[in-house]
């Protein structure tokens, strides 16, 4: 059975295949992303150091940053394709 069928097998999509705005958009979200978890590192850093203008800034813009990302509409998704027979 298995031998007589060939494999239909899709194929992966690489980096290079999306949109431009679609790269840009997924960059931004990870450089955000990155922000917010750097933020936050140094926040606890500094508040634990007992540099509390530094750690209240740092707990400030990592606020922001979720903010940001939580306003953020959520990621396009491919539409689905229907089955090929």
């Amino acid at each position: 059975m298995w031998l007589d069928e060939p494999q239909v097998m899709d194929e992966p999509r690489i980096a290079s295949d999306a949109a431009p705005g679609d790269r840009r958009e997924q960059l931004g979200r990870f450089l955000l992303r990155g922000l917010r978890i750097g933020a936050s590192t140094v926040a606890v850093l500094e508040l634990l150091r007992q540099h509390w203008s530094g750690g209240i800034s740092a707990a400030l813009a990592w606020l922001v940053f979720l903010q940001v990302e939580r306003r953020l509409p959520p990621p396009a998704q491919e539409p689905a394709r229907p089955p090929e027979e």
